[in-house]
């Protein structure tokens, strides 16, 4: 009974601390000093560098292609990145690219971005998503630009890939305004969360077939011994070997 007990514990242990990783990184375009600063004719500035949370889940400075840019105060502080020169077709040569690197394999478990239309700009956003820079991306999300700030939030985009071979992998986000007038789109934050992406439940040997190919019963986390059919869990042979459900 003890033994199985150390064991539960190790078990649970290495549950807890593989979900509780949580890695982020955030662009707020606030107004402050840093390596890069955007800035316009108009007075404002923002820093174009993002917020990451550790060393291990980053961003890079977000891309403005083919478009000019306007820090747009929204607060004392903060400001949002006011864009125009927008079309009326998305096209790949007016874009704002974010991308991100991941030294650790991590899921993108939420993607939350806050926008809106200013002075009668794009009527509509495309985004596009890959979770491997080298390959092109594929759209996610093709929605109404609000008239008001609000956010938007995309979930379950899978894990980053790593290149064989490769220490780190690469993902990449793309935000393409278009349909509307010659005003402009309003970008004022981007989230990005993301947690460990774990290849096996708890890091050990899982055996997918549902008849124990050991002899004698299995045991609960409690030590107690279980069906021949047992229902969805986790469980212990006599030889020590765990069965995941």
């Amino acid at each position: 009974m003890i033994r199985t007990i150390l064991i539960s514990s190790i078990l649970l242990g290495s549950t807890a601390a593989l979900h509780a990783q949580e890695h982020r990184i955030e662009y707020r375009w606030l107004n402050q000093p840093c390596s890069e600063i955007l800035s316009c004719n108009t007075g404002c500035s923002a820093c174009n560098m993002p917020t990451n949370a550790d060393g291990y889940f980053f961003g890079t400075n977000a891309a403005f292609i083919g478009v000019s840019t306007c820090p747009l105060p929204v607060s004392s502080g903060d400001n949002a990145v006011y864009t125009d020169g927008w079309t009326v077709m998305p096209t790949a040569d007016r874009t704002v690219i974010i991308s991100g690197i991941a030294t650790v394999p991590v899921q993108i478990d939420s993607i939350i971005f806050r926008h809106a239309i200013h002075q009668d700009g794009p009527t509509r956003l495309k985004v596009s998503f890959t979770n491997n820079a080298a390959v092109a991306s594929q759209e996610v999300l093709d929605v109404e630009v609000p008239a008001q700030f609000e956010d938007v939030v995309l979930t379950d985009l899978g894990c980053v890939e790593f290149p064989e071979g490769a220490p780190m992998g690469t993902f990449q986000i793309r935000f393409t305004p278009y349909d509307g007038g010659s005003g402009g789109w309003a970008l004022d934050e981007v989230r990005i969360i993301a947690s460990n992406c774990a290849t096996s439940t708890l890091g050990m040997v899982e055996l997918q077939s549902n008849t124990p190919n050991k002899q004698g019963p299995w045991f609960d986390l409690l030590g107690r011994p279980i069906a021949q059919q047992p229902a969805p869990g986790i469980y212990i042979n006599p030889t020590k070997r765990v069965r995941v459900f």
